[in-house]
């Protein structure tokens, strides 16, 4: 069998020298592009909207482990048959940020308040189309949903669609699992309502993560108080008619058989409606101290402040990239024509 080698491609070399001579040969052409590119990088840059960026940062509560603060209460409590350990798990901070992501937030953004730099109060949604969307007008086609009531569902027209996408690349969170610490970052066109949007998205964020752990445990304690406000009044009207028979047949000379019966019925209707009612009390009392240390606590650690200063367009940067784009595209331009860059590349 004869071995076939593939024969090894002959590596290219540059002549720099012809190289230089062609872009001084071409200079006036290369000159031309990168003054046409750098006049179009330069039309955008002052010319595109500006944008202003504040960000906020919140230190989540990392759940207590079974030897924290609640460590000794739970065992004071274990006396009294209250457990603490059985609690539920913390939703995991790295998924905090995809709260911010969700079709609901969106919708609840749309219809919060925001003033403008000029102090201007308006509705989001209004800013986000005189501003964003710089007034353009809506086509009736954008506006139109399917004419049905959704149940668990949502049904968006197209128009609220594409700002949904677009107010995606704005607004976003990050987590960084090392230092804890969650960043909201808000990029809009004035710098008070991206600020403004900023601090929202902070509370909406820490009352959902509140709601999101505690919601089972204050479902606990609302049955129980429903429960236990009925063997409370079950419990204090046997305590009355215990009471009211006692007076009534108290003399030690009354002896009567069916007496002793309906005194025998009434204090065992009562023992078992003060267990019961203890009982719940007791049980209530649990559900309250495990909500309390269920309810997580996130601090704010950087408010979002109105930036002074745009982080978009950067002219200079911009200006910059478009000259040196230019001066490729002149000098690849140069190369090709009369193919001329068969001076340059030899074998």
């Amino acid at each position: 069998m004869e071995e076939t080698y593939e024969e090894e491609p002959q590596i290219e070399s540059i002549n720099f020298g012809a190289l230089s001579r062609i872009i001084w040969k071409e200079k006036w052409i290369i000159i031309l592009i990168a003054f046409l590119t750098i006049g179009g990088g330069g039309f955008y840059a002052f010319t595109a909207q500006e944008e202003f960026e504040s960000q906020g940062k919140i230190l989540p509560e990392i759940q207590p482990t079974a030897g924290g603060s609640f460590g000794s209460l739970a065992g004071v409590l274990g006396i009294s048959g209250i457990d603490l350990k059985n609690s539920t798990e913390a939703i995991r901070p790295d998924l905090y940020p995809e709260v911010l992501k969700s079709t609901p937030y969106f919708l609840a953004l749309m219809e919060q308040p925001v003033k403008t730099r000029l102090n201007h109060s308006l509705k989001f949604a209004d800013f986000y189309h005189q501003v964003v969307e710089e007034n353009e007008e809506v086509d009736t086609m954008l506006i139109k949903k399917y004419k049905v009531d959704g149940k668990g569902f949502y049904v968006l027209n197209r128009l609220n669609e594409n700002r949904i996408k677009d107010l995606k690349t704005r607004i976003f969170s990050t987590y960084d699992r090392k230092a804890g610490v969650i960043t909201i970052s808000v990029k809009l066109p004035d710098p008070v309502v991206a600020a403004t949007i900023a601090k929202f998205s902070m509370d909406y964020l820490t009352e959902y993560v509140i709601e999101y752990r505690t919601q089972k445990n204050k479902r606990e304690v609302d049955f129980l108080k429903e429960r236990l406000d009925l063997a409370r009044g079950k419990y204090y009207s046997n305590q009355t008619k215990k009471a009211q028979y006692d007076d009534q047949f108290q003399a030690p000379t009354i002896r009567l058989q069916s007496a002793d019966i309906q005194r025998e019925r009434i204090q065992a209707e009562y023992s078992t409606s003060s267990t019961f009612y203890n009982s719940l009390l007791t049980k209530y009392e649990e559900a309250k101290i495990k909500l309390h240390q269920e309810t997580p606590v996130i601090k704010v650690l950087e408010p979002p402040t109105a930036p002074t200063r745009k982080s978009e367009p950067r002219r200079s940067v911009i200006v910059a990239l478009s000259g040196l784009i230019g001066g490729f595209l002149g000098v690849l331009i140069a190369l090709i024509r009369k193919k001329q860059y068969k001076l340059v590349f030899t074998k």
